[in-house]
């Protein structure tokens, strides 16, 4: 990449995507700044069935990655005990179970709602 441009002038280069970037936001954050909008870049406007479809599908997904999280906890739990040449103790083996159940649970709870 030397070859093509120097460090300085990708300093600069990066500096410029920087301030462009700070623009957009505070474009988006003041539509009443009218000199603003020009670097505002197109968005696509959804409707509200499009959002609503989306959002299910969204919790859909944040639920199927509770429940994953339930049943892969208790194994991260003896997975680290073993590597740690320990046995695993009663007590932290209830409360990882407990936990991986509740995750479970929520997730299940998540995903009939949305369903």
């Amino acid at each position: 990449m030397d070859k093509f441009f120097p460090n300085w002038l990708k300093a600069i280069l990066l500096g410029v995507i920087a301030v462009f970037f700070v623009l957009n936001r505070l474009a988006i954050a003041r539509p009443e700044v009218a000199w603003l909008q020009k670097f505002k870049l197109p968005g696509r406007q959804m409707s509200e069935e499009e959002k609503a479809r989306r959002r299910k599908s969204a919790n859909r997904m944040a639920a199927v990655e509770m429940i994953l999280a339930g049943l892969v906890l208790p194994f991260l739990y003896l997975a680290s005990t073993v590597f740690m040449f320990n046995e695993p103790e009663r007590l932290p083996m209830l409360i990882v179970g407990a936990l991986s159940l509740l995750c479970i649970g929520a997730g299940v709870w998540v995903l009939a709602r949305n369903i």
